[in-house]
């Protein structure tokens, strides 16, 4: 806070964005500045190899609403954003892809409905623009089957990251204790009091997407075995229609033998040990993606680490809900002398 003012925090994360950061920075300070209050950017680099640390560090010393946080490697971009927001002092916390795909100019439409009291304001991505069609396809098709996977809470359609949280959803989201994370869902997740903002996401005008086919198909997988346990059920109905029509063609093949003649059985034999090998290895894999999240879990290893910061305060952490995951400065290198009472001790 300050003059009574709301502090906005803007979370920006990087990752080889040196084409694009400075257009970056013209861009949401120039949106920023309308709302005519208080605001900090943070930049989350998650291990950039290119140039966008030095960029950034020369932003940071032009502006000091503008901090650095660098982390020790790549952790993911659903660590990078947790991160982000764990280290945000802000009244009202958003999320911003540096690439600005997600309009910018809507910054004031989100705020201004988190003034109205909602607590979460999504983005919705009603149309997408400037990208191949395959790739507007398999994404769509991908937030469909997420969509339709999540059993637990119904994940809004279309919604992606680009997103603004109260600080009591930010701090109630610090006590969720997952390793593996699918931030979207968590949030929402959460309840509170949200509202969708439909909009048009364009495509890149500079640098390059890390976004991949092979990365779609992963965080589709990380999204349905963290908010669904339907692929355990399915395998279980799917189980049971295999056993149910396996009695059945016992029966045929029985009434064959006994009235007929005994049916030659032996490339129908093979034929349903391979489905069953093939289902059996299949279901086994799901089961194995379900144990080895228990696994991650059980190690209890910091979401990411802090190589080191810009703009922070000396000894402030980031939290992400069970322990300390870093400072967001390096201590001081000398420490405090003890005192009498504590020598006594």
């Amino acid at each position: 806070m300050a003059n009574g003012s709301p502090l906005f925090s803007m979370v920006v994360p990087v990752l080889n964005e040196q084409e694009v950061i400075r257009d970056t920075y013209a861009t949401l300070n120039e949106h920023l500045t309308q709302l005519g209050v208080p605001f900090e950017v943070i930049v989350v680099d998650n291990g950039s190899t290119d140039r966008t640390p030095e960029l950034v560090a020369e932003l940071c010393e032009a502006d000091r609403r503008w901090k650095y946080l660098r982390l020790s490697r790549n952790f993911g971009y659903q660590n990078s954003i947790t991160a982000g927001m764990m280290a945000a002092r802000g009244e009202a916390i958003m999320v911003i892809d540096a690439d600005l795909q997600d309009p910018p100019e809507l910054i004031p439409q989100f705020f201004a409905k988190w003034q109205e009291g909602y607590d979460i304001v999504y983005g919705v991505r009603s149309k997408r623009v400037g990208e191949s069609p395959l790739r507007i396809g398999l994404t769509m098709l991908a937030m469909r089957f997420i969509s339709w996977m999540s059993d637990e809470v119904k994940l809004p359609l279309h919604s992606g990251d680009f997103r603004l949280i109260s600080r009591r959803v930010r701090d109630a989201y610090a006590l969720l204790p997952e390793t593996s994370r699918y931030v979207r869902g968590m949030i929402h997740w959460l309840g509170y009091k949200q509202v969708g903002i439909e909009y048009t996401r364009r495509g890149r005008t500079q640098g390059e997407s890390k976004v991949n086919p092979l990365y779609l198909i992963g965080f589709t997988w990380n999204a349905v075995f963290n908010f669904s346990v339907k692929p355990l059920r399915m395998f279980s109905l799917f189980g049971l229609a295999v056993l149910t029509g396996a009695c059945g063609l016992m029966l045929v093949y029985f009434l064959l033998w006994a009235f007929s003649h005994q049916p030659p059985g032996l490339t129908t034999i093979f034929f349903l040990q391979l489905i069953t090998l093939g289902v059996l290895s299949l279901g086994i894999g799901v089961l194995g993606e379900y144990i080895a999240r228990i696994y991650a879990e059980c190690k209890q290893r910091p979401l990411w680490l802090v190589d080191y910061t810009i703009n922070f305060n000396w000894g402030e952490e980031v939290r992400d809900g069970r322990r300390t995951v870093g400072f967001l400065a390096a201590p001081p290198t000398v420490p405090d002398a003890p005192s009498e009472q504590g020598r006594a001790a």
